[in-house]
């Protein structure tokens, strides 16, 4: 084990930085900061913090894990990390077999695209380290949407909308929330997404499910809504085409309107039924990769909640958006994702991408000015007690996303309600629950 005393400059810089946000306030980040954060603390290890509780005035070790804009949100008195050592999540065996059987046959189009991909995870790391920064970028955007997730997974899960009060004291707040701030409104939801192509546990059937769809289809997605009443009952169901240049098809069941409409490209990119994100943003990015242009940083290890210890997601701080769990120091992968759409409300994401999981660990999303505009961060939980756990226990499971949007100072989280399940479907449940002829029914 490395000491875990970070060099006196580090220490230096970040007293420099916290003592401008202690006298200034909160100021405006830009990219070209975060870059430097990113870069300055590029050789800070995996076990460069010693396992054990960190309180605020541990803040300046921190520091090296937690970019600048986000670690101001961690300076409050009755800041509790637990950080424990980082843990192995090895994919379940026949992800790894697929991985192993398949290896170099994919390969980055001239465009960006992923060719000559069967199931497995398309580039190694090898790979991704050795090519030209605008191909690495697009190899593990493509690593990320192709990681191990089996045939999908369902929640539950309840949206809270997050503002400030005014003397910091806490208002109105659910459950697992225990710090300040208000939630003003919140919702109530169900989620269900099934792959139906590259499913490694699926080779007997061509590494697909047996349904209409499934040579031309990655995955589906069902969601409803389920309260509050003036919302309940709004539903979607979405396909993600195999060739990302036809776009997703996004269909949507209004109750009030009682009619299905089809949602535009264009409104994928609109904030999500008022929240902090759009449509792209669940677990830190899950839109289109041929709807950026991809370009890799780096590598840098970030603290991250990877494998959550609590039954239900606990959160506190000034805002109730920090988790009160156990935190790892993930390496990840930094890369830039760059929105081809020129009106895209984004000027630029800069996400960090678990280099085992390759599940999101945070996103940072700058406007058009290159500021820095939200955090997005992600919690998950890992049966990290089972060296060989079954199919259905054998990724990180869901637990909660929270965005920060440092211009106005408001907050959402997503919090799963329940477990998030990885369960296998039949095919004809495919046929009943993602079709979009059955959205004026139910599940």
């Amino acid at each position: 084990m490395k000491s875990s005393r970070l060099p006196r400059q580090i220490g230096a810089f970040t007293t420099m930085i916290l003592l401008a946000l202690a006298t200034t306030g909160a100021q405006a980040v830009s990219y070209d900061e975060v870059l430097a954060w990113v870069a300055r603390y590029a050789d800070a290890p995996a076990d460069g913090l010693a396992p054990g509780p960190y309180g605020r005035d541990r803040i300046g070790d921190l520091a090296a894990y937690l970019p600048v804009g986000y670690v101001d949100e961690f300076d409050f008195d009755a800041l509790a990390l637990d950080i424990v050592p980082s843990a192995n999540y090895t994919p379940h065996p026949v992800y790894v077999e697929a991985t192993e059987q398949f290896a170099g046959t994919a390969s980055v189009g001239s465009n960006g695209t992923l060719e000559g991909y069967t199931a497995g995870r398309p580039f190694s790391p090898e790979q991704i380290l050795a090519a030209a920064p605008g191909v690495a970028g697009y190899m593990v955007a493509w690593n990320h949407i192709r990681r191990w997730q089996n045939v999908g997974y369902r929640n539950e899960s309840t949206i809270a909308y997050i503002q400030p009060t005014a003397d910091g004291a806490a208002g109105e707040l659910l459950d697992g929330m225990h710090g300040g701030g208000h939630v003003e409104r919140s919702l109530s939801m169900y989620y269900h997404r099934v792959y139906l192509s590259g499913i490694a546990s699926k080779a007997d059937e061509d590494y697909r499910l047996d349904v209409a769809g499934s040579d031309e289809l990655l995955f589906k997605e069902y969601i409803e809504m389920l309260a509050p009443f003036d919302i309940a009952g709004l539903k979607l169901v979405i396909e993600r085409p195999l060739d990302q240049s036809l776009g997703d098809q996004v269909n949507s069941y209004l109750p009030t309107e009682r009619r299905v409409r089809r949602l535009s490209s264009k409104e994928r990119s609109d904030s999500w039924l008022g929240t902090n994100w759009t449509l792209d943003d669940f677990e830190g990015y899950s839109g289109l990769v041929m709807d950026n242009d991809w370009r890799f940083i780096g590598r840098k290890v970030v603290l991250h909640v990877a494998s959550s210890r609590n039954s239900r997601p606990e959160f506190h701080g000034p805002m109730s958006t920090i988790p009160l769990d156990r935190w790892q120091l993930r390496p990840c992968y930094v890369v830039e994702a760059v929105p081809r759409w020129k009106d895209h409300p984004y000027g630029r994401r800069l996400i960090f991408i678990d280099q085992q999981t390759y599940s999101v660990a945070m996103t940072l999303v700058f406007d058009r000015d290159e500021t820095l505009t939200k955090v997005m961060t992600t919690m998950y939980e890992y049966s990290d007690e089972l060296e060989n756990p079954p199919l259905d226990q054998s990724t990180p499971r869901w637990r909660a996303s929270i965005v920060i949007n440092k211009l106005d100072n408001s907050a959402n989280i997503g919090a799963a309600a329940g477990p998030t399940e990885f369960v296998d479907v039949k095919p004809s449940q495919v046929r009943r629950i993602f079709s979009v002829s059955n959205l004026t029914g139910g599940r």
